[in-house]
């Protein structure tokens, strides 16, 4: 199995034994952290056969890498993360679509999205040979914007009160990163 390596995450392949993983189930149904993920369905009472479905949709899509995101030190299942091509034509043109979602609450606000993020990049540009990232954000979700900035990617376009999430209409913001605007790892040097 692989396993991708950041500064404080790494990356495995999300398997049957996360998804069965009852925290992944308890992170899709709170409203708290799905919220700003784009899927209005998960904000609904949801059955687990329908989440199981979702995922098996994206373990048959060859052009759908989907990942768990656990936090090194801690060796702890925080969330997950994907890299979608959508199509043939997205990975005929290298530009696919990326998304995390950092479940555990009690790593929010420490890092751990920036560098799943990075680590995903990485990953998507080094050893897929992407060309371009994209991603979208609601603009209330300033924590997901502001990671996806510090590693590189720009905003690149806002469809204006796109999103209706708890009875308000929210811009959608678009970002973009290509290959030579990520901001790498810092490189940790000993000191002489």
């Amino acid at each position: 199995m692989i396993r991708i390596d950041g500064e404080i995450v790494f990356l495995v392949p999300f398997q049957e034994e996360h998804l069965t993983n009852p925290k992944y189930f308890q992170w899709v149904t709170d409203t708290k952290v799905m919220q700003f993920v784009g899927r209005d369905e998960y904000l609904k009472p949801i059955q687990f056969e329908k989440v199981r479905e979702y995922v098996e949709d994206l373990w048959r899509n060859k052009c759908c890498f989907f990942f768990a995101i656990y936090h090194s030190k801690a060796h702890i299942f925080v969330g997950t993360a994907k890299i979608n091509y959508l199509d043939e034509s997205g990975r005929n043109s290298r530009t696919a679509d990326i998304g995390i979602m950092i479940g555990e609450r009690d790593y929010w606000g420490k890092g751990v999205a920036t560098d799943a993020l990075r680590t995903l990049c990485q990953y998507a540009f080094v050893v897929q040979d992407a060309r371009k990232l994209t991603a979208g954000a609601m603009a209330a979700n300033e924590g997901a914007i502001s990671a996806f900035k510090k590693i590189g990617f720009v905003e690149e376009g806002r469809i204006r009160k796109k999103l209706l999430v708890s009875g308000k209409y929210m811009d959608h913001v678009l970002l973009g990163c290509f290959s030579d605007e990520l901001i790498a790892f810092k490189r940790r040097t000993k000191s002489s």
